[in-house]
C-alpha cells in the first residue's frame, strides 16, 4: 500500500490528526502508473478519489478518440457523487504519470455516517465545496464558450479561422461543462438558474474542477 503524508494536503488543512488517521485507514492510498485508470467512463460509480500526488486527467471519448478535458492535481476531490448515487461515470480518470490517490467507497462512507463520525461530516462538507467549485467552473466555462464562439464565428466568416476547428473547440469546451454538470444531474438550462453564494474563504480561486 502506498504511503502518503495526508497533513501535507491543503484540502485537509482543517482535519484533526485523529480524522486524518481514520481517513488513511478507511480510504486506502493506491498507486497508479502513467496510463492507469482510476475509473472508466460509463462504469457504475461506487467511490470517490482524493488526489494525493501527481496528476490525473479527466478523459472523455469523443468520436472514437479520447480527449483530455481537465487535469487534476494534488488536493482535488473527484467522483464524489458516487457517494450519493450510483450513476455511471461521466468520464474516465487516467493517471498522466505516477500518482497516488485515496479511494473512499460509498459503503464505507455510509457506515461512517451511520456511526455519526466527524470524518463523515467533514467529507460531506468537502463534497458540497467540490460541487460549488464545479458549478462555478461550469458557469465560467459556459460564459467563455459563448464569447469565444462569437469571436471565432466572426473570424471564420472573414476566413481567418477554419470553421471545423472552431466547431471542435466549442464542442470540447461544452463537453467540459457537461462533465461538471453530470455530477449534479443538471442541464445547461438549469445551470442558468443557479446562483451560488459561498462564504468568504470557503472556495479558493483557481481550484475549480470538473466532476466525474
Amino acid at each position: 500500500m502506498a504511503q502518503i503524508n495526508l497533513r501535507s494536503l491543503r484540502a485537509l488543512d482543517d482535519y484533526s490528526n485523529a480524522e486524518l488517521k481514520l481517513l488513511g485507514a478507511v480510504a486506502p492510498a493506491r498507486e497508479y502508473e502513467k496510463g492507469d485508470e482510476l475509473c472508466h467512463e460509463g462504469d457504475q460509480g461506487h467511490s470517490c478519489f482524493l488526489i494525493a500526488t501527481g496528476q490525473v486527467d479527466v478523459v472523455k471519448e469523443i468520436d472514437g478518440s479520447d480527449r483530455v478535458l481537465a487535469a487534476l492535481r494534488a488536493g482535488s476531490i473527484v467522483g464524489q457523487m458516487a457517494l450519493i448515487d450510483r450513476s455511471p461515470r461521466s468520464a474516465t480518470l487516467r493517471a498522466s504519470g505516477y500518482a497516488i490517490a485515496l479511494e473512499l467507497t460509498r459503503d464505507v462512507f455510509e457506515r461512517l455516517l451511520q456511526a455519526h463520525s466527524p470524518l463523515a461530516l467533514r467529507f460531506q462538507h468537502q463534497i458540497a465545496v467540490a460541487g460549488i467549485r464545479q458549478l462555478r467552473m461550469a458557469t465560467t466555462k459556459l460564459a467563455k464558450v459563448l464569447a469565444d464562439a462569437q469571436r471565432a464565428s466572426e473570424r471564420a466568416e472573414r476566413g481567418q479561422e477554419d470553421s471545423l476547428m472552431v466547431h471542435e473547440k466549442k464542442r470540447d469546451a461544452l463537453l467540459t461543462v457537461q462533465a461538471a454538470l453530470s455530477e449534479w444531474d443538471m442541464s445547461l438550462e438549469e445551470l442558468d438558474q443557479v446562483r451560488v453564494s459561498v462564504p468568504q474563504g470557503q472556495v479558493r480561486s483557481g481550484e475549480d474542477r470538473p466532476g466525474v
